[in-house]
């Protein structure tokens, strides 16, 4: 609650400025969200059915995430009225180690710990030409992941520097956002930056390289009406990476790769009642390295209730949403690369899992 009150009481600040003297920089949106993560899987069954009652054993706890994220959006008026976006996230994660109820290999029921830090942070601003308007980012992200224990997982740093523009296509009656990026990335330890190989799959633990971003979005409203509300999202990423180092394994330089992440998804909301509603959302992504053999595709359903009411103030509206979602299916249909070796002498395989979420947003949009 500290870090919420200070995060509103920033805004507020920089808002109450920005309204005396418009010449100055000025804060155009700041939100904060917390939350819980909790998920299970049954880890004595070789099955991809095997979750059902039993995957809530204390046993079965698979990780527990707790997320915490604060982002905005600044105008520069003294920067040739630039716009500024960032967005910082961190994670605090603790998971059971992998234990083989088979072999009985592991030690049962120790937990690692692992923290990582992101950040995205982007200068962008609005470019036309003749009738064609289109929107350029010149953006940097950063992910660092440190933790203790044999299973913490993806320890490392990893840096994308990116710049390119975003702008609206019309085909078939539809309407596509488009986003194109050229890239420079760097990583070390376990992290990717959508590499094909972590940094550690190279001689020196570490590399860097070129890239290009292409990303498609499409979504909007089926209906809106008294019974509630039904969205849709398309989502098409595509990331090409070249690295310039050699491979461990092979003593060769690494493929240049392209790394395919196809999202399609449905939300359903309940009419509101008093500030509460429902919610149910599916979703589907398919991921792919063009490089490495095999794919993942996650399936999931969630089920949800949420609050959200909103406060009229001075310098704009500050809206608080708590939420609750449940995640009733999620199966993970895993082949070559991205198997975990959880289950022996197969290629292709599907995993379960189920997952609580519990947090709230609070979010302040400036007039």
């Amino acid at each position: 609650m500290k870090k919420v009150l200070g995060v509103l009481a920033l805004a507020l600040s920089v808002s109450n400025l920005a309204l005396a003297d418009q010449e100055q920089d000025t804060l155009k949106e700041i939100h904060f969200s917390t939350q819980i993560r909790q998920s299970y899987t049954d880890k004595e069954v070789n099955t991809g059915n095997g979750l059902g009652i039993a995957g809530f054993k204390g046993d079965n706890k698979e990780k527990t995430r707790w997320r915490n994220n604060v982002g905005g959006d600044l105008n520069l008026v003294d920067e040739g009225n630039l716009g500024l976006r960032f967005e910082f996230q961190n994670d605090q994660d603790r998971k059971t180690n992998k234990f083989n109820y088979q072999t009985k290999k592991g030690t049962k029921g120790t937990v690692d710990k692992t923290q990582t830090w992101e950040n995205d942070i982007a200068l962008y601003k609005d470019v036309t030409l003749g009738s064609w308007t289109s929107k350029w980012d010149l953006g940097w992200t950063y992910k660092a992941t440190g933790g203790t224990g044999r299973y913490s997982g993806h320890r490392g740093t990893s840096n994308e520097i990116y710049v390119g523009p975003t702008f609206g296509v019309n085909f078939l009656g539809q309407s596509f956002d488009v986003k194109t990026q050229l890239v420079y990335f760097d990583q070390s330890g376990d992290k990717s930056a959508d590499n094909a190989w972590d940094g550690s799959d190279f001689r020196k633990g570490k590399v860097s390289g070129y890239g290009v971003n292409l990303a498609v979005e499409n979504g909007g409203k089926i209906f809106d009406n008294a019974i509630g509300s039904l969205n849709y999202n398309v989502g098409l990423t595509h990331k090409l990476r070249d690295a310039k180092g050699k491979l461990t394994a092979t003593g060769k330089d690494a493929k240049s790769t392209v790394y395919l992440d196809y999202v399609a998804g449905a939300t359903y909301k309940t009419p509101e009642f008093v500030g509460i509603y429902g919610l149910v959302n599916t979703e589907n992504e398919w991921e792919r390295q063009t490089a490495r053999h095999g794919f993942q595709n996650q399936f999931s359903v969630w089920t949800g209730v949420g609050y959200k009411k909103g406060f009229d103030l001075p310098v704009g509206t500050l809206t608080v949403n708590p939420e609750v979602k449940y995640r009733v299916v999620h199966k993970e249909t895993v082949k070559g690369n991205y198997s975990d070796d959880r289950y022996l002498n197969t290629d292709k395989y599907t995993r379960e899992y189920n997952e609580l979420r519990a947090g709230v947003r609070v979010g302040l949009e400036v007039k």
